[in-house]
């Protein structure tokens, strides 16, 4: 009997600290996070200060546009939230269960170092020969420059200028090389990154407000982490974040 009872002590004492060991995994498991390239930084910023102040790390999924993400998303990538423009969201296949709010984004005009634009106006102009955005059906930047240009009329006068590019940090890289002339990107990336330029301005008018928020997919409400975090994006430490990177709390006029 004595071999016996060693044994069944020692299987014993090693399902405990298996449990044990188990305990700290369960406690910090967190939501699974997505977003567009042109809004990784901030949520990258967003999931370390969650990890910082509640000890759970985040998922952090990203490789493309928004438009990319989603179709990942409905392919079964295990994202559980999803941080982008609320009517990108809400138009995609993805189904959502709820939204947090996280600020009104702005579109932002942006050229390269050797020209200086006034005015949108001076698209027209012969200093620029190339203008650049994001693609128009996937991601939000593309989607509103091209509002942009045909709501001010700017589009028949430029639109032998203009590219189509995948995402808003591909645009600003060609600004950077000179390989654009001018581009339409978001303040999230001219704040971080505008000494590389030659400027930006912001652009308020002739497309439908950016509303970003974080979006919970359907089913995964009570997957680990998510309300957590959903909470954590409401505070004033997340929001700040979020106006750092270029996100208003009051809507545009």
């Amino acid at each position: 009997m004595q071999p016996r009872t060693w044994l069944n002590g020692r299987l014993l004492a090693a399902l405990t600290l298996t449990l044990i060991l188990a305990l700290p995994l369960a406690a910090v498991a967190g939501p699974s996070v997505t977003t567009g390239l042109g809004y990784k930084t901030m949520v990258q910023e967003l999931c370390a200060l969650y990890a910082q102040k509640t000890g759970q790390k985040a998922t952090e999924m990203y490789s493309g546009n928004i438009g990319q993400m989603l179709e990942q998303v409905k392919a079964g990538s295990g994202a559980t939230v999803v941080i982008s423009d609320k009517l990108s969201l809400k138009a995609s296949d993805v189904r959502f269960a709820r939204f947090q709010p996280l600020g009104e984004a702005v579109l932002v005009l942006a050229w390269r170092k050797g020209i200086t634009l006034q005015s949108p106006q001076d698209l027209r102009g012969a200093q620029v020969a190339k203008i650049g955005h994001p693609d128009a059906k996937a991601a939000i930047y593309g989607r509103a420059a091209v509002a942009y240009l045909k709501g001010s009329g700017l589009m028949p006068a430029v639109k032998d200028k203009v590219a189509m590019f995948s995402t808003v940090p591909q645009v600003f890289s060609y600004l950077v090389s000179g390989d654009l002339d001018a581009g339409f990107v978001n303040e999230a990336i001219v704040r971080k990154q505008g000494k590389k330029i030659g400027g930006w301005m912001e652009i308020r008018k002739d497309y439908e407000p950016l509303l970003l928020v974080a979006g919970v997919v359907q089913g995964q409400e009570d997957a680990p982490g998510v309300r957590a975090f959903m909470d954590f994006l409401a505070t004033p430490e997340a929001l700040a974040v979020c106006r750092k990177h270029g996100l208003r709390p009051e809507a545009r006029p």
